[in-house]
Protein backbone atom coordinates (compact mmCIF):
# COMPACT_ATOMS: atom_id res chain seq x y z
CA UNK A 1 0.00 0.00 0.00
CA UNK A 2 1.64 3.37 -1.32
CA UNK A 3 0.54 6.34 -0.26
CA UNK A 4 -3.16 4.65 1.58
CA UNK A 5 -3.88 3.39 -1.99
CA UNK A 6 -4.52 -0.30 -0.96
CA UNK A 7 -3.57 -3.02 -3.77
CA UNK A 8 -5.60 -5.15 -5.46
CA UNK A 9 -5.03 -9.19 -3.59
CA UNK A 10 -3.54 -11.52 -5.57
CA UNK A 11 -1.16 -8.99 -7.84
CA UNK A 12 2.35 -10.81 -8.93
CA UNK A 13 3.73 -7.20 -9.81
CA UNK A 14 2.07 -3.89 -8.63
CA UNK A 15 2.04 -2.63 -11.99
CA UNK A 16 -0.17 -5.11 -13.39
CA UNK A 17 -3.22 -3.22 -13.12
CA UNK A 18 -4.63 -1.16 -16.29
CA UNK A 19 -3.35 2.55 -15.73
CA UNK A 20 -0.38 1.46 -13.76
CA UNK A 21 2.95 1.98 -15.05
CA UNK A 22 6.63 1.97 -14.02
CA UNK A 23 7.46 5.60 -14.78
CA UNK A 24 10.50 6.16 -12.67
CA UNK A 25 13.77 3.87 -12.78
CA UNK A 26 14.97 3.41 -9.36
CA UNK A 27 17.11 0.78 -7.71
CA UNK A 28 14.22 -1.70 -6.57
CA UNK A 29 11.81 -0.86 -9.81
CA UNK A 30 13.74 -0.59 -13.03
CA UNK A 31 12.74 -1.39 -16.66
CA UNK A 32 14.14 -4.49 -19.19
CA UNK A 33 15.85 -3.41 -22.30
CA UNK A 34 12.35 -2.76 -24.17
CA UNK A 35 11.82 0.10 -22.75
CA UNK A 36 12.89 3.57 -23.88
CA UNK A 37 13.86 6.73 -21.79
CA UNK A 38 13.41 10.52 -22.19
CA UNK A 39 15.76 12.61 -23.67
CA UNK A 40 18.45 13.47 -21.32
CA UNK A 41 16.55 11.49 -18.76
CA UNK A 42 17.93 8.28 -18.42
CA UNK A 43 15.47 7.53 -15.30
CA UNK A 44 12.42 8.79 -16.81
CA UNK A 45 10.61 5.74 -18.37
CA UNK A 46 8.42 6.69 -21.73
CA UNK A 47 5.19 5.31 -21.17
CA UNK A 48 3.57 4.23 -23.56
CA UNK A 49 6.46 2.88 -25.26
CA UNK A 50 7.54 4.33 -29.05
CA UNK A 51 7.48 2.55 -31.98
CA UNK A 52 10.69 3.07 -34.05
CA UNK A 53 8.44 4.23 -36.75
CA UNK A 54 8.41 7.88 -37.86
CA UNK A 55 5.33 7.97 -38.56
CA UNK A 56 4.26 6.67 -35.20
CA UNK A 57 2.56 10.14 -33.64
CA UNK A 58 4.65 9.55 -30.39
CA UNK A 59 7.85 10.08 -32.49
CA UNK A 60 6.20 13.14 -34.44
CA UNK A 61 8.52 16.35 -34.14
CA UNK A 62 7.34 18.75 -31.31
CA UNK A 63 6.25 21.67 -33.99
CA UNK A 64 4.21 18.74 -35.76
CA UNK A 65 2.52 17.59 -32.00
CA UNK A 66 2.10 21.54 -31.13
CA UNK A 67 0.46 22.44 -34.31
CA UNK A 68 -1.91 19.92 -34.38
CA UNK A 69 -2.82 20.61 -30.67
CA UNK A 70 -2.91 24.07 -31.13
CA UNK A 71 -6.38 23.99 -33.75
CA UNK A 72 -7.59 21.40 -31.47
CA UNK A 73 -6.88 23.87 -28.73
CA UNK A 74 -8.50 26.76 -30.66
CA UNK A 75 -11.48 24.07 -31.80
CA UNK A 76 -11.79 23.55 -27.70
CA UNK A 77 -11.97 27.31 -27.17
CA UNK A 78 -14.66 27.77 -30.09
CA UNK A 79 -16.61 25.03 -28.18
CA UNK A 80 -16.35 26.55 -24.81
CA UNK A 81 -17.47 30.28 -26.13
CA UNK A 82 -20.29 28.49 -28.51
CA UNK A 83 -22.74 27.92 -25.05
CA UNK A 84 -22.95 31.46 -23.50
CA UNK A 85 -22.11 33.28 -26.68
CA UNK A 86 -25.81 35.34 -26.20
CA UNK A 87 -26.57 34.67 -22.87
CA UNK A 88 -25.08 38.79 -21.90
CA UNK A 89 -28.15 39.31 -24.10
CA UNK A 90 -30.81 36.99 -23.02
CA UNK A 91 -33.16 39.92 -21.72
CA UNK A 92 -32.78 41.63 -25.30
CA UNK A 93 -33.45 38.27 -27.07
CA UNK A 94 -37.01 37.46 -25.18
CA UNK A 95 -38.14 40.51 -26.05
CA UNK A 96 -37.31 40.18 -29.84
CA UNK A 97 -38.73 36.45 -29.99
CA UNK A 98 -41.37 37.13 -27.84
CA UNK A 99 -41.08 34.34 -25.47
CA UNK A 100 -39.77 34.11 -21.15
CA UNK A 101 -36.65 34.42 -19.85
CA UNK A 102 -36.97 30.43 -18.92
CA UNK A 103 -38.08 29.67 -22.61
CA UNK A 104 -34.49 31.94 -24.25
CA UNK A 105 -32.43 29.29 -21.97
CA UNK A 106 -33.64 26.04 -22.98
CA UNK A 107 -30.98 27.90 -26.12
CA UNK A 108 -28.32 27.30 -24.27
CA UNK A 109 -29.95 23.69 -23.12
CA UNK A 110 -30.45 22.68 -26.16
CA UNK A 111 -26.92 22.97 -27.09
CA UNK A 112 -25.51 21.68 -24.01
CA UNK A 113 -27.42 18.40 -24.66
CA UNK A 114 -26.57 18.25 -28.32
CA UNK A 115 -23.17 18.03 -26.68
CA UNK A 116 -23.60 15.37 -24.90
CA UNK A 117 -24.87 13.22 -27.65
CA UNK A 118 -22.18 14.54 -30.04
CA UNK A 119 -19.65 13.00 -27.92
CA UNK A 120 -21.36 10.09 -27.42
CA UNK A 121 -21.79 10.04 -31.21
CA UNK A 122 -18.40 10.77 -32.56
CA UNK A 123 -16.38 8.77 -30.09
CA UNK A 124 -17.36 4.92 -31.78
CA UNK A 125 -16.84 6.67 -35.02
CA UNK A 126 -13.36 8.02 -33.87
CA UNK A 127 -12.60 4.24 -32.97
CA UNK A 128 -14.18 2.67 -36.19
CA UNK A 129 -12.25 5.55 -38.82
CA UNK A 130 -9.79 7.34 -37.14
CA UNK A 131 -9.38 11.03 -35.24
CA UNK A 132 -9.09 13.03 -38.45
CA UNK A 133 -12.21 12.21 -39.96
CA UNK A 134 -14.00 13.08 -36.73
CA UNK A 135 -12.55 16.56 -36.50
CA UNK A 136 -13.20 17.78 -40.03
CA UNK A 137 -16.81 16.32 -39.49
CA UNK A 138 -16.96 17.91 -36.25
CA UNK A 139 -15.28 21.44 -37.63
CA UNK A 140 -17.71 21.42 -40.59
CA UNK A 141 -21.25 20.76 -38.35
CA UNK A 142 -20.10 23.24 -36.12
CA UNK A 143 -19.29 26.13 -39.23
CA UNK A 144 -22.66 25.05 -40.75
CA UNK A 145 -24.58 25.41 -36.98
CA UNK A 146 -23.44 29.03 -36.45
CA UNK A 147 -24.24 30.03 -39.88
CA UNK A 148 -27.60 29.30 -39.30
CA UNK A 149 -28.30 30.32 -36.20
CA UNK A 150 -26.61 33.79 -37.38
CA UNK A 151 -29.30 33.31 -40.08
CA UNK A 152 -32.36 32.24 -38.19
CA UNK A 153 -34.33 35.31 -37.66
CA UNK A 154 -36.76 35.68 -35.26
CA UNK A 155 -37.97 32.25 -35.49
CA UNK A 156 -37.35 30.57 -32.15
CA UNK A 157 -37.65 26.53 -33.27
CA UNK A 158 -34.90 27.66 -36.35
CA UNK A 159 -32.60 28.96 -33.72
CA UNK A 160 -32.76 26.03 -31.36
CA UNK A 161 -32.45 23.28 -34.29
CA UNK A 162 -29.46 25.67 -34.79
CA UNK A 163 -27.89 24.79 -31.71
CA UNK A 164 -28.41 21.44 -31.42
CA UNK A 165 -26.44 20.92 -34.66
CA UNK A 166 -23.55 23.43 -33.18
CA UNK A 167 -23.55 21.06 -30.26
CA UNK A 168 -23.69 18.26 -32.11
CA UNK A 169 -20.16 19.75 -33.91
CA UNK A 170 -18.97 20.85 -30.96
CA UNK A 171 -19.07 17.54 -28.61
CA UNK A 172 -15.72 16.24 -30.60
CA UNK A 173 -13.80 18.58 -28.63
CA UNK A 174 -15.07 17.26 -25.06
CA UNK A 175 -13.81 14.04 -25.09
CA UNK A 176 -11.97 13.07 -28.54
CA UNK A 177 -9.22 15.96 -27.75
CA UNK A 178 -8.16 14.10 -24.61
CA UNK A 179 -7.94 11.40 -26.41
CA UNK A 180 -5.73 13.12 -29.06
CA UNK A 181 -3.55 14.19 -26.28
CA UNK A 182 -3.03 10.90 -25.00
CA UNK A 183 -2.17 9.88 -28.69
CA UNK A 184 0.26 11.75 -29.42
CA UNK A 185 2.14 12.71 -25.58
CA UNK A 186 4.02 10.98 -23.11
CA UNK A 187 2.09 10.18 -19.75
CA UNK A 188 4.42 12.42 -17.47
CA UNK A 189 3.27 15.48 -20.01
CA UNK A 190 -0.21 14.82 -20.47
CA UNK A 191 -0.91 16.49 -16.89
CA UNK A 192 -0.34 19.97 -18.29
CA UNK A 193 -1.91 19.50 -22.07
CA UNK A 194 -5.11 18.07 -20.16
CA UNK A 195 -4.75 21.74 -18.24
CA UNK A 196 -4.26 23.46 -21.55
CA UNK A 197 -7.48 21.87 -23.01
CA UNK A 198 -9.45 22.80 -19.66
CA UNK A 199 -8.26 26.36 -20.35
CA UNK A 200 -9.03 26.55 -23.93
CA UNK A 201 -12.62 25.06 -22.46
CA UNK A 202 -13.20 26.61 -19.62
CA UNK A 203 -11.39 30.38 -21.11
CA UNK A 204 -14.08 30.09 -23.73
CA UNK A 205 -16.60 30.23 -21.45
CA UNK A 206 -15.42 32.90 -19.52
CA UNK A 207 -14.17 34.98 -22.50
CA UNK A 208 -16.96 34.08 -25.14
CA UNK A 209 -19.28 36.75 -23.13
CA UNK A 210 -16.68 39.24 -22.82
CA UNK A 211 -16.48 39.70 -26.49
CA UNK A 212 -19.67 38.64 -27.46
CA UNK A 213 -21.86 41.19 -25.25
CA UNK A 214 -19.81 44.17 -26.97
CA UNK A 215 -21.03 42.47 -30.26
CA UNK A 216 -24.52 42.08 -29.24
CA UNK A 217 -24.83 45.60 -27.96
CA UNK A 218 -23.53 47.46 -30.67
CA UNK A 219 -24.22 45.28 -33.88
CA UNK A 220 -27.17 42.93 -32.56
CA UNK A 221 -26.88 39.41 -30.91
CA UNK A 222 -27.13 37.61 -34.71
CA UNK A 223 -24.01 38.62 -35.30
CA UNK A 224 -22.25 37.09 -32.67
CA UNK A 225 -22.85 33.96 -34.47
CA UNK A 226 -21.60 35.32 -37.64
CA UNK A 227 -17.90 36.04 -36.00
CA UNK A 228 -17.86 32.93 -34.93
CA UNK A 229 -18.62 31.12 -38.01
CA UNK A 230 -15.61 33.30 -38.78
CA UNK A 231 -13.61 31.53 -36.24
CA UNK A 232 -15.48 28.19 -37.29
CA UNK A 233 -13.95 28.38 -40.37
CA UNK A 234 -10.81 28.83 -39.61
CA UNK A 235 -10.63 25.78 -36.91
CA UNK A 236 -11.57 24.01 -40.43
CA UNK A 237 -8.84 25.50 -42.49
CA UNK A 238 -6.61 24.66 -39.45
CA UNK A 239 -7.88 20.93 -39.47
CA UNK A 240 -7.39 20.40 -43.08
CA UNK A 241 -3.85 21.32 -42.61
CA UNK A 242 -2.39 20.74 -39.22
CA UNK A 243 -4.43 17.66 -38.09
CA UNK A 244 -3.11 14.31 -38.90
CA UNK A 245 -4.53 10.81 -38.11
CA UNK A 246 -3.40 10.21 -34.57
CA UNK A 247 -4.39 6.64 -34.35
CA UNK A 248 -1.73 4.50 -34.88
CA UNK A 249 -2.00 0.46 -34.08
CA UNK A 250 1.45 -0.42 -32.61
CA UNK A 251 0.64 -3.97 -32.00
CA UNK A 252 3.37 -5.27 -34.88
CA UNK A 253 6.02 -3.63 -32.45
CA UNK A 254 4.85 -5.22 -29.26
CA UNK A 255 4.72 -8.70 -30.45
CA UNK A 256 7.78 -8.31 -31.59
CA UNK A 257 9.02 -6.88 -28.21
CA UNK A 258 7.52 -9.84 -26.51
CA UNK A 259 9.12 -12.47 -29.21
CA UNK A 260 12.73 -11.26 -28.11
CA UNK A 261 11.58 -10.93 -24.64
CA UNK A 262 11.33 -14.42 -24.74
CA UNK A 263 14.15 -15.11 -25.95
CA UNK A 264 16.65 -12.99 -23.88
CA UNK A 265 14.34 -14.86 -21.09
CA UNK A 266 15.22 -18.30 -21.87
CA UNK A 267 18.89 -17.43 -22.22
CA UNK A 268 21.46 -17.42 -19.51
CA UNK A 269 20.40 -14.00 -18.28
CA UNK A 270 16.96 -12.42 -18.42
CA UNK A 271 16.43 -8.89 -19.52
CA UNK A 272 16.36 -7.89 -15.84
CA UNK A 273 19.80 -8.99 -15.62
CA UNK A 274 20.63 -7.62 -18.45
CA UNK A 275 19.75 -4.31 -17.41
CA UNK A 276 21.69 -4.59 -14.15
CA UNK A 277 24.50 -4.22 -16.31
CA UNK A 278 23.51 -2.04 -19.22
CA UNK A 279 23.80 1.67 -19.43
CA UNK A 280 20.79 3.70 -21.13
CA UNK A 281 22.95 4.06 -24.35
CA UNK A 282 23.53 0.27 -24.07
CA UNK A 283 20.32 -0.40 -23.67
CA UNK A 284 18.70 1.62 -26.64
CA UNK A 285 21.67 -0.56 -28.59
CA UNK A 286 20.56 -3.65 -27.36
CA UNK A 287 16.59 -2.79 -28.24
CA UNK A 288 17.33 -1.64 -31.79
CA UNK A 289 19.22 -5.04 -32.56
CA UNK A 290 17.09 -7.27 -30.88
CA UNK A 291 13.32 -5.53 -31.83
CA UNK A 292 14.44 -3.47 -35.25
CA UNK A 293 14.73 -5.77 -37.59
CA UNK A 294 13.57 -5.81 -41.20
CA UNK A 295 10.71 -8.84 -40.58
CA UNK A 296 9.85 -7.18 -36.92
CA UNK A 297 9.09 -3.64 -38.25
CA UNK A 298 7.00 -4.86 -41.46
CA UNK A 299 4.48 -3.04 -40.76
CA UNK A 300 3.29 0.57 -39.92
CA UNK A 301 1.67 4.04 -41.96
CA UNK A 302 3.05 4.02 -45.43
CA UNK A 303 4.33 7.33 -45.49
CA UNK A 304 4.15 10.82 -43.33
CA UNK A 305 1.34 12.49 -46.25
CA UNK A 306 -0.51 9.64 -45.83
CA UNK A 307 -1.97 10.47 -42.93
CA UNK A 308 -2.79 13.75 -44.07
CA UNK A 309 -6.14 11.58 -46.32
CA UNK A 310 -9.57 12.55 -45.05
CA UNK A 311 -9.69 8.48 -43.86
CA UNK A 312 -7.18 6.41 -43.39
CA UNK A 313 -9.07 3.20 -43.53
CA UNK A 314 -11.02 1.33 -41.06
CA UNK A 315 -9.30 1.21 -37.47
CA UNK A 316 -11.50 -1.62 -35.85
CA UNK A 317 -13.53 -4.48 -37.32
CA UNK A 318 -15.83 -4.04 -34.37
CA UNK A 319 -19.30 -3.43 -36.08
CA UNK A 320 -20.34 0.17 -35.13
CA UNK A 321 -23.50 -0.33 -33.77
CA UNK A 322 -21.44 -2.35 -30.72
CA UNK A 323 -18.85 0.76 -30.72
CA UNK A 324 -21.99 2.82 -29.99
CA UNK A 325 -23.29 1.09 -27.08
CA UNK A 326 -19.83 0.23 -25.86
CA UNK A 327 -19.94 3.85 -23.48
CA UNK A 328 -22.57 1.69 -21.75
CA UNK A 329 -20.51 -0.49 -20.63
CA UNK A 330 -18.77 1.91 -17.90
CA UNK A 331 -21.84 1.92 -16.44
CA UNK A 332 -20.26 -0.10 -14.26
CA UNK A 333 -17.12 1.30 -13.83
CA UNK A 334 -16.95 2.84 -10.35
CA UNK A 335 -13.54 5.37 -12.03
CA UNK A 336 -16.04 6.47 -14.25
CA UNK A 337 -18.95 6.78 -11.91
CA UNK A 338 -16.49 9.07 -10.11
CA UNK A 339 -15.46 11.21 -12.71
CA UNK A 340 -19.13 11.58 -13.94
CA UNK A 341 -20.51 12.34 -10.69
CA UNK A 342 -17.35 15.30 -10.14
CA UNK A 343 -17.43 16.64 -13.92
CA UNK A 344 -20.90 16.99 -13.91
CA UNK A 345 -20.94 18.93 -10.84
CA UNK A 346 -17.77 21.32 -11.38
CA UNK A 347 -18.36 21.66 -14.89
CA UNK A 348 -22.21 22.41 -14.93
CA UNK A 349 -21.08 24.90 -11.91
CA UNK A 350 -19.74 27.45 -14.38
CA UNK A 351 -22.73 27.56 -17.18
CA UNK A 352 -25.16 27.47 -14.34
CA UNK A 353 -23.80 30.73 -12.73
CA UNK A 354 -23.63 32.35 -15.69
CA UNK A 355 -27.27 31.57 -16.41
CA UNK A 356 -28.09 34.16 -13.89
CA UNK A 357 -25.64 36.57 -14.66
CA UNK A 358 -28.20 38.94 -16.34
CA UNK A 359 -30.41 38.46 -13.11
CA UNK A 360 -27.42 39.55 -10.53
CA UNK A 361 -25.71 42.33 -12.28
CA UNK A 362 -28.28 43.61 -13.97
CA UNK A 363 -30.72 44.27 -11.03
CA UNK A 364 -29.71 46.80 -8.38
CA UNK A 365 -27.54 47.24 -6.84
CA UNK A 366 -25.31 47.30 -9.66
CA UNK A 367 -27.65 48.13 -12.47
CA UNK A 368 -25.18 47.32 -15.64
CA UNK A 369 -25.26 47.20 -19.16
CA UNK A 370 -25.61 43.88 -21.18
CA UNK A 371 -21.83 45.04 -21.90
CA UNK A 372 -21.09 45.55 -18.61
CA UNK A 373 -22.72 42.05 -17.39
CA UNK A 374 -20.52 40.55 -20.30
CA UNK A 375 -17.15 42.12 -18.91
CA UNK A 376 -17.94 41.24 -15.50
CA UNK A 377 -19.14 37.25 -16.17
CA UNK A 378 -16.07 36.85 -18.61
CA UNK A 379 -13.01 38.87 -17.18
CA UNK A 380 -12.87 37.58 -13.78
CA UNK A 381 -13.61 34.25 -14.84
CA UNK A 382 -10.93 33.69 -17.35
CA UNK A 383 -8.11 35.38 -14.84
CA UNK A 384 -9.20 32.49 -12.33
CA UNK A 385 -9.35 29.80 -15.00
CA UNK A 386 -5.66 31.24 -16.28
CA UNK A 387 -4.19 31.10 -12.63
CA UNK A 388 -6.23 27.48 -12.21
CA UNK A 389 -4.71 25.94 -15.42
CA UNK A 390 -1.04 27.01 -14.90
CA UNK A 391 -0.83 26.18 -11.76
CA UNK A 392 -2.76 23.22 -11.75
CA UNK A 393 -1.52 21.38 -14.57
CA UNK A 394 2.22 21.60 -13.84
CA UNK A 395 1.36 20.79 -10.11
CA UNK A 396 0.02 17.41 -11.45
CA UNK A 397 2.82 16.75 -13.43
CA UNK A 398 5.34 17.28 -10.50
CA UNK A 399 2.98 15.23 -7.87
CA UNK A 400 2.80 12.19 -10.71
CA UNK A 401 6.66 11.78 -11.29
CA UNK A 402 7.14 13.38 -7.42
CA UNK A 403 5.25 10.67 -5.61
CA UNK A 404 6.21 7.60 -8.56
CA UNK A 405 9.73 8.04 -7.83
CA UNK A 406 9.08 7.37 -4.29
CA UNK A 407 7.00 4.37 -4.06
CA UNK A 408 9.73 2.53 -6.35
CA UNK A 409 9.38 3.95 -9.83
CA UNK A 410 5.68 2.86 -9.98
CA UNK A 411 2.76 5.15 -11.20
CA UNK A 412 -0.39 5.34 -10.27
CA UNK A 413 -3.54 7.39 -12.20
CA UNK A 414 -5.09 8.14 -8.25
CA UNK A 415 -1.77 10.45 -7.94
CA UNK A 416 -3.91 12.83 -10.55
CA UNK A 417 -6.65 13.25 -7.56
CA UNK A 418 -4.14 14.99 -5.44
CA UNK A 419 -5.21 18.87 -7.06
CA UNK A 420 -9.03 17.82 -6.05
CA UNK A 421 -7.85 19.33 -2.91
CA UNK A 422 -7.78 22.95 -5.15
CA UNK A 423 -11.50 22.35 -6.17
CA UNK A 424 -12.37 22.01 -2.18
CA UNK A 425 -10.49 24.94 -1.20
CA UNK A 426 -11.15 27.47 -4.08
CA UNK A 427 -14.39 26.69 -5.12
CA UNK A 428 -15.89 26.13 -1.54
CA UNK A 429 -14.31 29.89 -0.80
CA UNK A 430 -15.50 31.79 -4.00
CA UNK A 431 -19.43 30.19 -3.57
CA UNK A 432 -19.69 31.04 0.40
CA UNK A 433 -17.51 34.18 -0.16
CA UNK A 434 -19.86 35.15 -3.07
CA UNK A 435 -22.98 34.15 -0.69
CA UNK A 436 -21.67 36.12 2.35
CA UNK A 437 -20.68 39.34 0.85
CA UNK A 438 -22.87 42.43 0.76
CA UNK A 439 -21.07 45.03 -0.66
CA UNK A 440 -22.64 47.39 -3.61
CA UNK A 441 -19.64 47.40 -5.64
CA UNK A 442 -19.43 44.77 -8.24
CA UNK A 443 -15.68 44.68 -7.85
CA UNK A 444 -16.42 42.25 -4.52
CA UNK A 445 -18.32 39.31 -6.16
CA UNK A 446 -15.81 39.79 -9.55
CA UNK A 447 -12.97 38.61 -6.94
CA UNK A 448 -15.35 35.22 -5.75
CA UNK A 449 -15.99 34.78 -9.34
CA UNK A 450 -12.47 34.18 -10.34
CA UNK A 451 -11.37 32.42 -7.07
CA UNK A 452 -14.24 30.33 -7.94
CA UNK A 453 -12.91 29.16 -11.40
CA UNK A 454 -9.59 28.61 -9.97
CA UNK A 455 -11.02 25.77 -8.20
CA UNK A 456 -13.32 24.14 -10.68
CA UNK A 457 -10.24 24.62 -12.91
CA UNK A 458 -8.72 22.34 -10.62
CA UNK A 459 -11.35 20.26 -10.36
CA UNK A 460 -11.72 19.32 -14.74
CA UNK A 461 -7.92 18.76 -14.81
CA UNK A 462 -7.77 16.24 -12.38
CA UNK A 463 -11.03 14.36 -13.27
CA UNK A 464 -9.46 14.13 -17.27
CA UNK A 465 -6.50 13.50 -16.39
CA UNK A 466 -7.00 10.72 -14.21
CA UNK A 467 -9.54 8.72 -16.51
CA UNK A 468 -6.99 9.38 -19.32
CA UNK A 469 -3.94 7.64 -17.48
CA UNK A 470 -6.86 5.10 -15.95
CA UNK A 471 -8.60 3.26 -18.76
CA UNK A 472 -5.94 4.58 -21.07
CA UNK A 473 -7.44 3.49 -24.47
CA UNK A 474 -10.77 3.32 -23.26
CA UNK A 475 -11.15 7.13 -22.42
CA UNK A 476 -12.41 8.07 -25.36
CA UNK A 477 -15.45 5.68 -24.58
CA UNK A 478 -15.67 6.99 -21.17
CA UNK A 479 -15.12 10.39 -21.79
CA UNK A 480 -17.96 10.38 -24.12
CA UNK A 481 -20.60 8.84 -21.37
CA UNK A 482 -19.14 11.35 -18.73
CA UNK A 483 -20.19 14.34 -21.21
CA UNK A 484 -23.26 12.58 -21.53
CA UNK A 485 -24.32 12.39 -18.37
CA UNK A 486 -22.71 15.98 -17.47
CA UNK A 487 -24.57 18.00 -20.10
CA UNK A 488 -28.10 15.72 -19.31
CA UNK A 489 -27.54 17.48 -15.94
CA UNK A 490 -26.74 20.60 -17.49
CA UNK A 491 -29.76 20.79 -19.95
CA UNK A 492 -32.04 20.00 -16.81
CA UNK A 493 -30.89 22.60 -14.83
CA UNK A 494 -31.86 25.67 -17.40
CA UNK A 495 -35.29 24.08 -16.77
CA UNK A 496 -35.57 25.74 -13.36
CA UNK A 497 -32.17 27.49 -12.30
CA UNK A 498 -33.66 31.46 -12.78
CA UNK A 499 -36.94 30.92 -10.87
CA UNK A 500 -34.80 29.20 -8.39
CA UNK A 501 -32.42 31.94 -7.78
CA UNK A 502 -35.55 34.42 -8.32
CA UNK A 503 -37.32 31.72 -6.03
CA UNK A 504 -34.47 31.90 -2.65
CA UNK A 505 -32.08 34.80 -3.36
CA UNK A 506 -28.58 35.19 -3.96
CA UNK A 507 -27.56 33.94 -0.31
CA UNK A 508 -29.27 30.69 -0.07
CA UNK A 509 -28.64 29.71 -3.61
CA UNK A 510 -24.53 30.33 -3.22
CA UNK A 511 -24.56 28.36 -0.09
CA UNK A 512 -26.30 25.16 -1.32
CA UNK A 513 -23.70 25.59 -4.73
CA UNK A 514 -20.75 26.07 -2.51
CA UNK A 515 -21.96 22.87 -0.10
CA UNK A 516 -22.32 20.97 -3.40
CA UNK A 517 -18.67 21.75 -4.28
CA UNK A 518 -17.28 20.23 -0.17
CA UNK A 519 -19.30 17.03 -0.48
CA UNK A 520 -18.63 16.70 -4.40
CA UNK A 521 -14.80 16.82 -3.27
CA UNK A 522 -15.11 14.82 -0.75
CA UNK A 523 -15.51 11.73 -3.30
CA UNK A 524 -11.83 11.98 -3.81
CA UNK A 525 -10.79 10.46 -0.77
CA UNK A 526 -12.62 7.14 -1.48
CA UNK A 527 -11.26 7.05 -5.11
CA UNK A 528 -7.85 7.72 -3.92
CA UNK A 529 -7.95 4.82 -1.33
CA UNK A 530 -10.20 2.34 -3.51
CA UNK A 531 -9.22 3.49 -7.02
CA UNK A 532 -6.98 0.58 -7.61
CA UNK A 533 -8.83 -1.77 -6.50
CA UNK A 534 -11.79 -0.77 -8.60
CA UNK A 535 -9.79 -0.37 -11.60
CA UNK A 536 -8.44 -4.05 -11.00
CA UNK A 537 -11.78 -5.22 -10.26
CA UNK A 538 -13.40 -3.77 -13.29
CA UNK A 539 -10.53 -4.69 -15.51
CA UNK A 540 -10.37 -8.71 -14.30
CA UNK A 541 -14.23 -9.47 -14.61
CA UNK A 542 -13.68 -8.06 -18.66
CA UNK A 543 -16.52 -5.90 -18.46
CA UNK A 544 -14.60 -3.84 -20.91
CA UNK A 545 -14.44 -5.21 -24.27
CA UNK A 546 -11.33 -7.22 -25.14
CA UNK A 547 -8.72 -5.20 -26.90
CA UNK A 548 -7.00 -8.84 -27.70
CA UNK A 549 -9.99 -9.18 -29.96
CA UNK A 550 -9.87 -6.39 -32.12
CA UNK A 551 -5.88 -5.24 -31.93
CA UNK A 552 -6.25 -1.56 -33.56
CA UNK A 553 -6.90 0.36 -30.93
CA UNK A 554 -5.58 4.21 -29.93
CA UNK A 555 -1.87 4.59 -30.02
CA UNK A 556 -1.60 4.74 -26.57
CA UNK A 557 -3.39 1.49 -26.07
CA UNK A 558 0.01 -0.70 -26.47
CA UNK A 559 1.90 1.24 -23.94
CA UNK A 560 1.84 -0.65 -20.81
CA UNK A 561 5.11 -0.92 -19.74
Amino acid sequence: MAFGILEPQGLAHPADVLGTAVLEETNVSQSDVFCKHALGRPDLILVPTPSDDPSDPLNWSRWRKEAAFAVLFLGTTLAGTCGPLVAPAFVEIAGDLGRSLSQIAQINGALVLAIGFGSVLLAPMQMKWGMRPVFLLAAIVAFIGQIWAGASGSNYPSLIAARVVQGLGMGAYFNTVPAAIEAIFFVHERGSRIALWNLGLVGGINLGPVISAQICQYEGWHFAFWWQALACGLVLLGTVVAVPEMMYDRTYYEHACERRRELLASGPRSPYEEEEKASPTQKEATLARVVTAPQDVGTGTASRWSQYRVCTGVKSQTPFVQLLLRPLYYVCSPTVIWATLTFSVCFNLLPLAATVYGQIFGSPPYNLSVGGIGLVGGVPPLIGTLIGTFTTGPISDSLAKWLAKRNNGIYEPEYRLLTMSLFLVFGGMGFYGWALQESSSWVVPAIFIAILHVGVSAATISCFSYITDALREGAADALGFVVLVKSIVGFGITFFVNDWYAARGPRQFFVSLGSLVIATSGLAIPAWIWGKRARNWFERRQILLQKKENPTVPASASGDV
